[in-house]
């Protein structure tokens, strides 16, 4: 044991000694949790502001702005001022980036759709209203030149203007979401004509209560997918804190092989192995060293998730009650980070290229492994190849803890994973270092 702490303590001299590459270890990915989080806070979770424009003065504003305004994430603002002034002022508010976006509702749309339930119902009852459908057309209110848009343009279509940064996702959901209120709409003012034609519905029953329920049948109930239930939507730091720590423990590769380049090139190792103490026992005490290292590193970026982010408006890190599978986790992730940075400094002739095929391979690890983008936006070849990353599956096996509320048995295989590519690591680099002897 003495040989061992004093290998042990030799390897924490040489890392301290490097005072500018340790604070790189640790500042690094904790600089990236406080960008990235801050970030994403608004990805995760967006809210944003459309601006109305009321033209109308009917039931169509009203059921448009009440309905967005129940999403919950969007902000209504309606326009103090209409008219054709007021459509080209919120196109040039969007235009601006004051809004996201905005909409249009032209005068005469909720009297247009009254005159269109009562000529369906007409029609599906068989009389025929030629009254209705000859005044139809002649008002002139029905179609006419749009006021703030080039060419001709019916009244019963609703404007809405888009900044062409937003995302075709988020502007798909807007466009379903008006067209969703609006056919909703139609049917209920479709519903009440023709319940106005039946007699049992214009009188009371024997309750003295009108026979009409205008309450929606089915309701949507979101829940999260997890072992136990989310009240909120998972935020970008419980998302990012663990990916960007995950991240910087596998950095360590940068240093550990480097040191052995160097030890390699300046036959201190060759020193090394003349002195009574095995080599497995020198790579134990330069594994523990290391490990001690990537350990710290890791919790310190939770507590920084845990105190320092709440002082920026973000939600705190939460470990949640899983404290034996996350350092079991850490644990097995920092193994596979040492064994790859052993593996490095034993394959790489010099210094450079470590320096060089390092972080390169991590970034394009980090890449494939859901860190920078999540696995289940990728096209399916990606989702395939993605799996032989290890930060892969350290990062699976971390929101299955933090997000999916899953127990310790259930990360065991991915743990198993890690430590195995750490072996396969080492037996590699034992090999490359005897065969270069």
């Amino acid at each position: 044991m003495r040989k061992l702490r004093i290998t042990f303590q030799k390897e924490l001299i040489l890392l301290l000694r490097d005072r500018i590459g340790i604070a790189l270890l640790f500042i690094m990915p904790a600089i990236l949790v406080l960008i990235i989080c801050l970030v994403q806070a608004k990805v995760l979770n967006p809210i944003t502001s459309v601006l109305i424009v009321d033209n109308d003065k009917g039931v169509i504003g009203q059921v448009i702005s009440q309905g967005i305004a129940k999403s919950g994430n969007i902000k209504v603002v309606m326009a103090s001022d209409t008219g054709s002034a007021a459509g080209i002022n919120a196109k040039q508010a969007v235009n601006r980036g004051d809004y996201q976006f905005s909409i249009v509702i032209p005068p005469g749309c909720s009297k247009f759709s009254i005159q269109k339930a009562r000529q369906f119902v007409n029609l599906a009852t068989g009389g025929h209203d030629l009254s209705t459908l000859a005044k139809k057309e002649a008002d002139p209110t029905v179609k006419k030149q749009g006021d703030d848009v080039p060419g001709k343009r019916s009244e019963k279509s609703i404007l809405v203007y888009f900044d062409p940064s937003v995302q075709g996702g988020f502007r798909a959901a807007v466009s379903t979401a008006v067209s969703k209120v609006l056919v909703c709409m139609e049917y209920k003012i479709k519903l009440a004509h023709a319940l106005a034609l039946i007699p049992s519905a214009q009188s009371t029953s024997a309750a003295g209560t009108k026979m009409e329920d205008t309450s929606p049948w089915f309701g949507i109930t979101e829940m999260w997918a997890t072992e136990f239930s989310f009240i909120t939507m998972p935020t970008s730091v419980q998302q990012n804190v663990p990916a960007w720590a995950l991240f910087g423990i596998f950095f360590i590769c940068v240093p550990l092989s480097g040191s052995l380049i160097k030890e390699r090139d300046n036959k201190t190792l060759d020193r090394l192995n003349t002195m009574p103490v095995s080599s497995g026992l020198l790579m134990i005490g330069k594994i523990l060293a290391y490990l001690l290292v990537c350990m710290g590193q890791f919790f310190m970026i939770f507590l920084i998730g845990k105190f320092i982010l709440p002082t920026l408006g973000l939600p705190a890190f939460s470990m949640g009650n899983q404290l034996p599978a996350v350092v079991l986790i850490v644990l097995a992730t920092a193994m596979a980070a040492i064994g790859y940075g052993i593996l490095l400094g034993s394959v790489v002739k010099t210094f450079e290229q470590a320096i060089v095929l390092g972080p390169t391979s991590i970034v394009i690890a980090a890449a494939l492994g859901g860190v920078m983008v999540p696995v289940y936006l990728m096209p399916a070849p990606m989702q395939v190849i993605s799996n032989i990353s290890p930060l892969a599956w350290s990062l699976d096996a971390f929101y299955d803890i933090f997000l999916r509320g899953k127990q310790l048995e259930a990360v065991l295989p991915k743990v198993a994973s890690l430590f195995g590519f750490s072996a396969i690591c080492l037996a590699i680099a034992q090999g490359a270092m005897k065969f270069k002897k």
